[in-house]
């Protein structure tokens, strides 16, 4: 038998038990990863039931409070209507009483008074007053408002009448506080009654809500408070469906996921396994056949090293595992032995020398190229930042030279605020493509209306040095969002800029906003220098930008239509370019979910500043507080400053303020702790904080809110923007003592 024979025989007997026992052991960690990934599953389901059954118990607990009020048993309706109302969640949750009868006697979702529709809630009315226990309805349709709706109904004893107090649910409520949970996106989290009817689902629900779950769930679900059943979904996808039951609503929580998702990670596993095990006993076979062409070889070679030997010739050095056989080899080329070394140095320093050389080249090709980067980028950058600053300089000189006329002074002082605004705007920018790089762009959504935010940036931007020569023109519609307001108008500012820099002199830019398909869809259109099709694909990289128009002597940083599809994404919307070719113009379009105006955003809007209010403005650096409350005493604030942070507590008792402004980075206590300071004090408790500080992360944020503020700015901030949030924190702290008083 020959040598490479005997070698592979003996792979295969070390091998075969190996390969058995790894095999049983893959089999128990494929089971044990799908057990465990079941019980999470059901784990999912046993906490969604918790959820819902929180809910329910905050339901039924706020009801029997109500249920115990005094203006509910003298027969105050009215005064029972208000306390009922504070229970409100619109538009989601509200409260509303029924008679024995099953009517309404009021309804808090719409104001006191409102004629009530015919008895709808007879037999549950009927059931609750028979039984004295609380009912958890299933899935219905309320005729105030006519919407898919669940309620939790409890019996109110007010003397010679009965009552019955419930709260309404939409199923909205449901998907957001029982379904909105972090799971993977193929599961599918169900609340179903006890009809076997959905009424809240996180896929398709506005197909299936109020239709009947699968049979076979709904059977399995009535014969056991919880358990795991493996069927087909109404998607027809195989899955595993867990459940459990609300103990105080009776309704059946179900979480499926399909059997692929479930099974993927130890299938995967398994197949890793396998293909280890395989690679393993591939090499050893090669190993095997190796080391036996070795041994071949080295007998071989002994036999030519003999021959060589006696015709005189140096013999090759040969090594092998075999005891004789190397013997043999050393006595036969002991003579070569030191030709053989150095032949062998000289290679390898040779390989050597190659090896350095080669990733000295490509280190040298890559620092090369990052140098080039880097350089481009920096001479971009300070391009664009020396442009304000020369403005800046020039004007700031000719001012303290003097002489120069009021007329002549204003437009001084013009030319400083519109270049300061240009750096504010390209530091900005900056920041946030660093933000945007590291996922850390957060926003402050609240209902707005776009068209609000279109007209502001066309006027802007038509009255700005940018916007001269040109024809911006803006064709609006109302429509209204649910977005952060200064990205919002970052976006529109950025597509418009980016329209005017690349249009000849004298062009048009058109800005449109329409309503379509339940989506605010905003179309920037010029009729500029295009984008070729090489760039088109690319355009909302960061630092990627089409060559510069000729009548431009600069073309931006290369990050505006970065952010722009960055702040979009965030905002739940999509945007695209086209464009028909180089010199033939370019359409920006951009849409963001449309929301239907309520009436608190809609008198948010309409209140707008209201100047006259107290301030106490605390900042350390005497500059900076000393210009921005001049800028807030311009607009027709009092204001009072304060250098240090252990004196802000006794200017607010003293000069009982509206509101108060201050600075984190304080040096004696920082701002936190004045805010925690003034927050304990019963006295100064309710005047609104505003943080204006140059710590603008998100965990900044957040740390100003446990501390106590209600606002956070970040500098450099407009005067606008600051007496718009003064504003927003006065109103509401007045709402909020209002609230209380009522």
């Amino acid at each position: 038998m020959r040598i490479r024979s005997l070698l592979v025989l003996m792979v295969i007997a070390i091998l075969l038990p190996v390969v058995l026992a790894a095999g049983i052991a893959l089999d128990q960690i494929r089971e044990g990863e799908r057990e465990a990934a079941l019980r999470g599953l059901r784990e999912t389901a046993r906490a969604t039931s918790l959820i819902v059954d929180r809910e329910v118990q905050g339901s039924l607990s706020a009801l029997k409070a109500l249920g115990r009020s005094p203006s509910l048993r003298q027969g105050d309706l009215k005064a029972f209507y208000a306390e009922a109302a504070a229970l409100n969640q619109l538009p989601d949750v509200w409260t509303l009483v029924l008679d024995e009868t099953g009517r309404q006697v009021f309804n808090t979702s719409v104001p006191f008074g409102t004629p009530p529709p015919s008895p709808i809630a007879a037999e549950r009315v009927a059931q609750v007053l028979s039984s004295g226990r609380p009912v958890v309805s299933g899935l219905l349709v309320g005729p105030i408002p006519n919407k898919p709706l669940t309620t939790v109904n409890v019996a109110a004893d007010a003397g010679p009448v009965r009552y019955v107090l419930a709260q309404a649910f939409v199923v909205d409520h449901w998907t957001r506080t029982a379904l909105d949970q972090r799971l993977p996106p193929d599961w599918i989290v169900a609340v179903i009654d006890r009809d076997g009817r959905f009424i809240a689902r996180s896929h398709n629900a506005e197909d299936y809500l109020g239709k009947q779950a699968r049979p076979e769930l709904v059977a399995a679900a009535a014969g056991s408070p919880d358990g795991l059943i493996r069927h087909s979904t109404l998607e027809n996808i195989e899955s595993y469906d867990a459940f459990a039951h609300s103990s105080l609503s009776d309704w059946t929580i179900a979480v499926a996921a399909p059997v692929r998702s479930i099974e993927a990670p130890s299938r995967q596993a398994m197949e890793l396994a396998l293909l280890g095990l395989a690679l393993a006993v591939g090499a050893a076979l090669l190993a095997a056949g190796g080391f036996g062409r070795l041994l071949i070889k080295a007998i071989e070679r002994a036999g030519g090293a003999a021959i060589a030997l006696g015709q005189g010739r140096e013999p090759q050095a040969e090594r092998s595992p075999i005891a004789e056989v190397s013997q043999l080899h050393q006595s036969l080329a002991d003579a070569g032995a030191l030709l053989d070394a150095e032949r062998q140095s000289r290679l390898a320093a040779e390989a050597e020398r190659e090896r350095l050389l080669r990733n000295e080249t490509a280190a040298r090709e890559a620092a090369q190229a990052q140098n080039e980067a880097k350089d481009q980028f920096l001479a971009m950058l300070g391009h664009e930042l020396r442009n304000p600053l020369a403005a800046i300089s020039g004007a700031v000189t000719l001012l303290e030279r003097g002489g120069a006329d009021p007329a002549r002074a204003a437009q001084y002082l013009e030319i400083v605020r519109r270049q300061k605004l240009h750096l504010v705007h390209i530091v900005d920018d900056l920041l946030d493509v660093s933000r945007l790089m590291a996922g850390k762009i957060m926003l402050e959504k609240r209902p707005l209306n776009m068209a609000d935010s279109v007209t502001h940036c066309v006027q802007s931007l038509s009255g700005s040095e940018m916007g001269l020569g040109y024809r911006i023109a803006g064709q609006v519609e109302p429509v209204w969002v649910h977005g952060d307001p200064v990205r919002i108008e970052q976006i529109l500012n950025n597509l418009i800029t980016n329209a005017l820099k690349f249009s000849p002199p004298g062009g048009h830019v058109g800005v449109e906003l329409r309503h379509v398909d339940g989506r605010a869809v905003v179309t920037v259109e010029d009729e500029g220098s295009g984008i070729a099709p090489d760039l088109l694909g690319r355009v909302f990289e960061p630092f990627v930008q089409g060559p510069p128009p000729s009548n431009r002597t600069q073309s931006g940083l290369g990050i505006g239509l970065a952010l722009v599809r960055q702040l979009v994404s965030l905002h739940g919307g999509e945007v695209e370019a086209t464009s028909a070719g180089p010199g033939l113009g370019s359409t920006f379009r951009f849409w963001l979910p449309a929301i239907e105006p309520t009436a608190q955003a809609v008198d948010s809007v309409a209140c707008g500043h209201r100047a006259g209010h107290r301030l106490v403005y605390v900042e350390d650096n005497a500059d900076a507080r000393m210009t921005m409350a001049e800028l807030l005493r311009m607009h027709g604030y009092e204001v009072f400053e304060v250098a240090e942070g252990k004196l802000a507590h006794a200017a607010v008792l003293e000069h009982q303020p509206d509101a108060v402004v201050m600075d984190i980075g304080l040096p004696d206590m920082d701002g936190y702790q004045v805010a925690r300071c003034l927050r304990e004090d019963p006295v100064t408790r309710p005047v609104p904080l505003i943080a204006l500080t140059g710590y603008g992360q998100m965990r900044d944020k957040e740390q100003a809110a446990m501390a106590g503020f209600d606002a956070h700015l970040t500098k450099p901030v407009m005067p606008d923007d600051l007496m718009a949030a003064v504003e927003f924190a006065v109103a509401g702290a007045a709402q909020a003592q209002g609230s209380a008083a009522s």
